[in-house]
Order: structure tokens, then sequence, then C-alpha cells
């Protein structure tokens, strides 16, 4: 009985490689991308998040290479550090399995390029990373590049919008004219499909996987109505009543994520995080920590939804709200893969409510509102004025304990309580409690300001 994946155009040695991953069926981008590109046609392709997209693209590239010459004839450029180490990983497995010499290597800008410089020495036939370093490296002739058959553009909606398209477009200008272009991603709308063709011939195809939405079936949509300063005491109450066995906490700005991580593990939750500007070291440390469950909750910028496929990962929770619904699409999608369920959570005040209805019709997806009662997650009828008289009529609380001033500067006032005599034991005690507090606060205010200072300094370097 002919395989599957024999009928796309794929030789055994590849069909045994797959055989190893318990790879036996593919999915639906991939009978459709595969014979386009093992054909030499400029492809646009766009299916949901977990579908499978990465071999859709590396199988016809490993098909096609010419083992006879050694050099680049393969570049793939990615938006992130961690999306390229995945791909990276990727296209190892496959010549590991498969047992050829093909010769991969990932080329982000945070390594060092003359070690770099020292690998490309060995021609590698397929390269894989950050269109910055390529397009650096390729100018400093260091990658052959007239030997280039295919490029592709993995989310390739980003590697088009304005602060990447220049070095995308550079790459490809310094590769012959017959080359192939191949961009993908979960999120590809009309104007990414008219700035992909800029590059492409004229007979580039544009398929869509037909199944399903652009996110995945198995995520269940829920958002909960707060305010702002207690976004994170909800998220404390989340992660103790669903025990996720891992989670992504998503954040729209970089800077807060150190300061949101402290907090975590000053509460005993192990916690990690990724943003852009963090050292590459540990950014890597932060990304094996969470894959070996060293962490259960990874704390990310936008940069953590791109791609990344990371297994057992069971809740999404977005403490800020995606400023694109694009985001929320790439945000959601890293859990409920592979027919997994999932559920991804959006804390919202009432003024960013307006953007979870947004999403709805963008996506066709349904939102649910739900709210922490007693340790439960349950559906919610929470109201803008039902906020408002909670604040003023109480702490905010979390299971009936007063949530620690560290998160909240919320002075409540309270009836006076009927003075008693305090002995000097009880005095003291009370000061120490109040010395213990103002270390508390003092600590996360403290890293908080050395952060702001650190992004100060940067700024006014770059300015000189």
């Amino acid at each position: 009985m002919e395989n599957e994946f024999e009928k796309l155009g794929l030789t055994s040695v590849f069909i045994a490689a797959l055989a190893k991953q318990g790879i036996e069926t593919p999915t639906e981008i991939q009978q459709n991308m595969i014979p386009l590109i093992l054909s030499g046609k400029d492809v646009i392709g766009r299916s949901e998040t977990g579908s499978g997209k990465t071999l859709a693209y590396l199988l016809p590239i490993f098909e096609r290479l010419d083992l006879s010459i050694r050099g680049v004839q393969a570049i793939v450029l990615t938006p992130t550090h961690e999306l390229a180490a995945q791909v990276f990983h990727q296209a190892e497995l496959l010549e590991e399995n498969s047992g050829l010499d093909i010769g991969c290597m990932l080329m982000i800008g945070s390594a060092g390029a003359k070690r770099q410089m020292e690998r490309l020495k060995e021609k590698p036939r397929i390269i894989i990373g950050s269109t910055g370093r390529i397009l650096d490296l390729i100018k400093r002739k260091k990658v052959p590049a007239h030997l280039v058959k295919t490029i592709v553009l993995d989310e390739g909606d980003r590697l088009v919008e304005e602060g990447n398209l220049e070095d995308v477009t550079g790459v490809i200008k310094s590769t012959l004219r017959e080359r192939q272009i191949v961009m993908l991603s979960a999120s590809v709308d009309e104007e990414t499909i008219l700035r992909g063709k800029r590059f492409m011939k004229e007979d580039a195809v544009f398929i869509e996987a037909k199944t399903g939405s652009p996110v995945p079936q198995g995520i269940s949509h829920y958002y909960i109505l707060t305010t702002q300063r207690e976004k994170f005491v909800q998220l404390r109450k989340i992660l103790a009543a669903e025990k996720p066995e891992r989670a992504i906490v998503f954040l729209n700005n970089p800077e807060n994520i150190e300061v949101t991580v402290d907090k975590l593990c000053f509460h005993g939750i192990k916690a990690a995080g990724i943003y852009g500007k963090a050292k590459k070291l540990d950014r890597k440390n932060a990304m094996e920590d969470f894959r070996e469950g060293r962490a259960t909750v990874l704390v990310a910028s936008d940069i953590g939804a791109r791609g990344l496929d990371i297994e057992g990962v069971t809740h999404i929770i977005n403490m800020d709200v995606p400023e694109e619904p694009s985001h929320y699409l790439h945000r959601a999608g890293r859990c409920g893969r592979k027919g997994e369920e999932g559920t991804a959570i959006t804390l919202v005040t009432p003024y960013e409510r307006r953007w979870v209805h947004k999403y709805e019709k963008v996506w066709g997806i349904q939102f649910v509102q739900k709210e922490m009662s007693f340790g439960k997650l349950v559906d919610s009828t929470k109201t803008k004025k039902d906020l408002d008289k909670l604040k003023k009529n109480k702490p905010l609380q979390m299971d009936g304990i007063e949530e620690n001033s560290i998160y909240h500067e919320e002075n409540v006032k309270k009836a006076p309580p009927q003075r008693k005599k305090e002995t000097s034991s009880q005095k003291g005690k009370k000061e120490n409690k109040k010395e213990d507090k103002k270390e508390e606060l003092g600590f996360f205010a403290a890293k908080a300001k050395k952060l702001a200072e650190k992004e100060k300094n940067k700024l006014q370097n770059q300015k000189k």
C-alpha cells in the first residue's frame, strides 16, 4: 500500500525518517504545500497554529537539496530567536533520522559572529535564523547567496512588517532571480499577501487549510472582568485554582516581565521569563526550564507567541490584552495544539472588554465571561458597577486573605478600632511587621526603578 507522503512526492528515506518521529499521515497544509514546493512554485500558505507548517516546508527543501554541492541552498528566516531554535531542532532531527549529511546551521543575532563565520567554513546547505544576522554575513560574503534555491519566511506576516521588511528585502535581493520564496503563517491577511507577492513570481500560489478556523478548535476562550491593579491577584487565583501543568502568561510591556517573574517566585510559583532585550543565555535557560518542567509558568512578551511548539501547555493567560487580533490568535495558539484541549483566559478592564468582542468578530470564536469564586472558575455576569462597588466597600482580597500591599497601594478606609492598651512586646511585634512590609515594598520598587534606569541609559547611549 502506497504511503500518503509518498503520494506527495517524498522519497522513502524521508518517509522512514518521519516514521521514527511517529508521523505517518500528512496534515492538510502538508498535503497542499509539499507538492507545490517540490515543483519549485512560490507559495503563500495559511493554516491554524500547530498544524505542521514547519515540516510542510522542511520536507520538500530536504528533497530538493543537491548533495553533490556544498554551500547554502536554503535559508529559513524567522522573527524570533526562539522560533529559529525550534525550526533548527526539527531540521536536525530530520537530518539525523534520515541518516544523510545535510548540514544545518542556526544563525541568530545574539550569538558570536566570529564563531558563526567559523561554522560557515563547513559549508552547511541550510541556514535558519534571524534576518539581520544572515543579511550581515551575506554582505560580508561569508554566505554564498548565489547557490540559494529556496527562501522561507516563517511567520511571514511579521517578517514583511515595516520593522523587518528592509532586511528581508536585502536577503532576497542578494540571491538569484530563479530562487523560490515560501511564506507561511496562521495570520495572513490581504496586506501580507500583497507585500509577499512583491518578491514572488507572477504564478505564485496562495493556499489555505480549509478545515477549522485559524484558531484550534480545542481551545476554550474566557475573559475575567477586573481592575488593572487587581490583575496580578487574579493571576495568582487562576494558577492556584486551575493548577496548570504548564502555563504561559503574556504581557505587552517587556519591562514588566522580570518584575512579574520575581513576584510569582516570591509567592512560591516556579516561573521564568523571556523577552526581546533579555540576554541570549537567559532566554535559552528560561525556555529549557519551562520545557523540562523546572518552571511551570513562562512569562513572555509576544516573542513567545510566534510559532513556539511546547508540549503540555494547557493554559494561556493574557494579563495584558493583546494589541492586535493576530496577536491574540498566536498567543492562544500556544495551547490546544495537535488536537489537545486548552484554555485561554484574558484579564480585561471594563474599557478593554471591547477588544474581546473584536476578536470574536475577526476570528469567529466565542468568549465566555468567568470569575474566580471560592477557588473555582465559574460563569459570571459581573459588570463595571459591581467592580466599583467592590472597590468602595472592601479591600482587595484573595480567598479571604487581604492581598499584600506590595501589589496594591490602595488605602481602604475602615472604622477606627477601639483603643486597647498594648504591651511593650505587642508594640515591638507591630514595628517589626511594619519594617517587613517596607522591606518587601522596597525590593520590588527598587527592582522596577533599576529596570527603568537601565532602559533610560540604553536610550541615552544610542543617542550618543
